[in-house]
């Protein structure tokens, strides 16, 4: 089975959080209140796509870059190809879902905010992926620079900080891109069964912060948005989902 490198990791159907309650320190005004929904079973990447995997898809689809060769063919760029894959936008990514999804006969996809935020917290409301407690040593986020440490950091480090169901990198890294278009107040008027934002807009909705991003932004339940056409800035990036519900 094509796979191209992802590993999946089981979501198990049921109830999940979606956004804050009073008791986040952190929480903005856009995720209030904090809502209980339903999502069905899925499965998610453990890892943001890395610029290897792009750079295959690009390569096979004919858009190669230049910097593709030296990720693919320059055995010194071992480090850099695992680095998440950057500039991406919300169509790139939708184009590699579908590449992956004719390769393997699945049905890839980029997950709802609904699924992000439950893959990233495990249906409960914790505040970071690992707990209530923010520790900068479990996440590549701003606060990784004051130890002199900035920047991004190959998918498969900073293990620890993992979510409930074993994705890595759901606090900074990247930001995500999800399916939903971007509504500031989506999630209060969500469907209980798998919400999802399918009213249109010229935004999409991202998750998790980035390397450059603080604490406050680097939590799960943190909304955030992003121009979607033909746009994706230094630190987009993206993972994928397969689901069958839809």
């Amino acid at each position: 089975m094509f796979l191209n490198g992802h590993e999946l990791v089981d979501i198990p159907e049921g109830m999940s959080c979606l956004g804050s309650s009073e008791l986040d320190p952190y929480a903005g005004e856009l995720e209030f209140p904090m809502r209980e929904v339903y999502v069905s079973a899925f499965r998610m990447a453990r890892h943001p796509t890395t610029r290897r995997q792009l750079a295959v898809f690009r390569r096979a689809a004919g858009w190669e870059h230049p910097s593709d060769t030296v990720v693919l063919d320059d055995p010194a760029a071992e480090h850099q190809a695992d680095l998440p894959a950057v500039n991406v936008s919300w169509e790139l990514a939708q184009e590699y879902c579908g590449w992956l999804g004719e390769r393997s006969g699945l049905s890839f996809a980029l997950p709802t905010e609904a699924e992000w935020e439950k893959a990233a917290r495990g249906g409960d409301d914790r505040i970071w992926p690992w707990g209530d407690e923010f520790r900068p040593e479990l996440c590549n986020s701003a606060e990784r620079a004051e130890n002199g440490a900035a920047g991004f950091v190959p998918v498969h480090e900073l293990a620890e900080g993992q979510s409930p169901y074993g994705c890595l990198h759901m606090a900074g890294g990247v930001w995500e891109w999800c399916e939903d278009y971007y509504h500031s107040h989506a999630h209060q008027e969500a469907e209980f069964i798998d919400p999802f934002a399918a009213r249109p807009a010229s935004q999409r909705v991202v998750k998790g912060g980035s390397a450059y991003c603080t604490k406050e932004i680097v939590r799960p339940a943190c909304r955030d948005w992003t121009n979607s056409y033909n746009q994706g800035g230094a630190d987009d990036g993206f993972r994928v989902c397969v689901r069958t519900w839809r």
